[in-house]
């Protein structure tokens, strides 16, 4: 049986009595604009987040909606005040800006690393090596999902990937994070892999390459030009055959063995 969901009650709050704050990430201007245009045709269709703090009110979700008000002239919003602590709304915050479509790879990995940062904050026991500061909690752990665990199930994502995110956050240094922002690195799975296995420093010159030169768009490659290396032959069609005879399994072998059995039975004959 489905348990039914109370309805959330939108009110209309003054944009003035509205804190934006800190933003994990910051506002597209340009994003806010063509909201805009859509706003002052046809008003706000979606409500902002906000939740109570004092006498005012600060903002957990719609930050850009909230700026495209502004730019159209509208002086209030549409809003759903939300119970949450500053923990819960941040939470929400990123929630809400992870299951974006329009979110790059490198922006995925900061916002997932940020959840984990406030689940296990909200969660502690769940951390390994958590504070279980009693046995009615150290019995009661299993109940409660792992980050991975509980992000994968909420925001629809596979665990492995949110792992990988993470990781790719977590071994790239923050200056590093900063310079690839809005470079094609950034939306590359694969290419930020590779950089997160190099040390500091070959990632801050990496870093630097790609600003640099962003025609060039393999990681492998531009290491191999700062190190001065010379560039890798093509393989033949030789070094491909044993690349697949090494990648293949027993029996793969035992049936190329039985093709080429007949070459050298004529070859014998002759």
């Amino acid at each position: 049986m489905t348990v039914p969901q109370p309805l959330l009650s939108v009110v209309s709050i003054p944009l003035t009595e509205i804190d934006v704050g800190d933003r994990l990430r910051g506002i597209d201007d340009d994003a806010a604009a063509v909201i805009a245009a859509s706003m002052q045709e046809q008003g706000q269709r979606t409500p902002i987040e906000v939740r109570k703090s004092g006498k005012r009110y600060r903002l957990i979700a719609g930050a850009h909606r909230m700026r495209a008000l502004a730019l159209a002239g509208i002086e209030t919003a549409f809003a759903v005040v939300v119970k949450a602590n500053d923990l819960e709304a941040q939470l929400l915050e990123i929630d809400e800006n992870i299951c974006r479509r329009e979110l790059n790879e490198l922006d995925k990995a900061t916002f997932l690393a940020k959840r984990k940062e406030v689940y296990e904050a909200l969660h502690p026991e769940t951390k390994h090596g958590g504070d279980r500061k009693s046995d009615q909690v150290d019995s009661l752990v299993h109940l409660i999902p792992s980050f991975t665990e509980a992000t994968a199930q909420k925001l629809g994502l596979d665990a492995r990937s949110v792992r990988r995110s993470v990781h790719r956050y977590t071994s790239i240094t923050p200056d590093v994070r900063e310079k690839i922002a809005g470079t094609w690195l950034a939306n590359n799975g694969a290419q930020l892999d590779a950089l997160s296995r190099e040390t500091p420093e070959y990632q801050r010159q990496i870093a630097d390459f790609v600003v640099q030169w962003p025609g060039v768009k393999n990681v492998s490659e531009i290491l191999r030009q700062i190190r001065n290396q010379p560039k890798k032959k093509p393989p033949t069609t030789y070094d491909k055959l044993v690349a697949l005879w090494n990648r293949s399994d027993d029996a793969t072998k035992l049936r190329f063995q039985e093709f080429l059995q007949p070459q050298f039975d004529l070859e014998d004959a002759a």
